[in-house]
């Protein structure tokens, strides 16, 4: 490449807003991974946070490494370290001219040199700000959300990670179109269904589970996760006396919206009926997929929608909403059923458990659906990106 680029590793980094095991972590492991396969590792080079573990790249890699903000100091750790420790490091790379690409618009610095990159994975604040506002200071949060907006109108390009959200992009903060790529995230190439029965029983066993016998989740459970119509999707199932069991799967135990999920799985009669299977390794996932009559998402809003189309990637039928970027990700390949319709998500389950034939077709579309998402091409755009900005003056 002409110009080395100076890409935002912390994703990657144990202890760094929990990103390393959930969505951003994922995208920032895959798509390194996908280009590291394109060019030299000495091309690229990465910002990571020195007070944590090292992120895993390639030791050719140049690295830029930040400290944390003030210890002790309210917010300092978090905010000073990010909005303005973070950019006083970065200056000489901008100085220089080098591309900068921050992978999250929320994991910008207040201040932005003229070739910075941001992806922006989702506006769900924005959206969906009476829910994220309860329980926090209102101007603290409105705070981070003006610099937010301050980051996104400076970038010299953004990223999207779905039609959805380049739409949410333009009309909440009226950037102009064209500086809005669209690069769509992939399922991790390791997914895929797993055909030997022994091989998932195995699994399943693990954690009592039969095959075909439950419902899988996997995700988070705050309020726009809308777990509350799946549940009652569920009562609806169980009430026509069919023995579906919902399996869970996420380190849940610890959120604060876990004792209120609890209570009303209680008050609805449906402990038995609910399994919470913890957090589930990437080696378990494809047989937890494989081996469920379905896949429920009943999620009101999503930047893209990662988790159904792993679902699909390993062969499970997906139930899903008809909301934000999952049709995007999902199209004909799943059933798609309106927001907060539990008796709609109900009837689309058991015509899953009840047809093999609808259940089997569901399956192949998934499968089929799934390669039409590539981190070996969304690295290419990416480094394309990298080019376009490099180049203009």
């Amino acid at each position: 490449m002409k110009a080395r680029p100076l890409i935002d590793a912390r994703a990657l980094q144990a202890g760094y807003k929990e990103h390393a095991q959930r969505g951003i972590g994922r995208y920032a492991k895959s798509l390194f991974t996908a280009m590291l396969a394109q060019v030299e590792p000495g091309d690229l080079a990465f910002i990571q946070r020195r007070d944590l573990p090292d992120p895993e790249l390639p030791p050719q890699s140049p690295r830029l490494g930040v400290g944390p903000g003030p210890q002790g100091l309210p917010g300092g750790e978090r905010l000073v370290g990010q909005y303005w420790t973070l950019a006083r490091a970065m200056a000489p790379a901008w100085r220089s001219g080098q591309v900068v690409h921050i992978l999250s618009h929320a994991d910008a610095p207040a201040r932005l040199g003229p070739k910075t990159v941001l992806t922006c994975q989702d506006l769900i604040f924005q959206r969906m700000e009476e829910i994220y506002i309860k329980g926090r200071n209102p101007l603290a949060f409105r705070a981070a959300r003006w610099l937010e907006t301050r980051c996104l109108s400076r970038a010299a390009r953004i990223i999207a990670i779905s039609q959805c959200t380049k739409r949410d992009i333009v009309e909440l903060y009226q950037i102009p179109a064209e500086r809005v790529t669209v690069i769509p995230l992939a399922a991790d190439p390791g997914l895929a269904p797993v055909s030997d029965p022994a091989a998932r029983a195995e699994v399943l066993a693990r954690y009592g589970l039969g095959e075909g016998g439950y419902f899988l989740y996997l995700g988070g459970i705050d309020p726009r996760k809308d777990l509350p119509t799946l549940l009652q999707a569920l009562l609806i199932l169980r009430e026509q006396g069919s023995p579906a069991v919902l399996a869970l799967a996420g380190k849940v135990e610890r959120d604060k919206h876990y004792p209120a999920l609890a209570q009303a799985i209680e008050q609805m009669g449906l402990a038995p009926a609910v399994k919470f299977l913890g957090f589930a390794p990437d080696h378990d996932l494809p047989a937890l997929y494989s081996g469920a009559a379905a896949f429920a998402f009943p999620s009101l809003y999503e930047g893209f929608g990662l988790p159904p189309l792993e679902a699909m990637a390993c062969g499970a039928p997906v139930v899903a909403v008809r909301a934000a970027a999952v049709p995007e990700v999902v199209e004909d390949a799943g059933i798609l059923v309106p927001p907060g319709d539990p008796g709609g998500m109900a009837r689309a389950l058991a015509a899953l458990w009840d047809d093999p034939e609808l259940a089997r077709r569901y399956r192949a579309l998934g499968a089929k659906q799934a390669t039409r998402f590539s981190w070996e091409r969304a690295a290419a755009q990416t480094l394309a990106v990298y080019e376009e900005v490099a180049a203009a003056s």
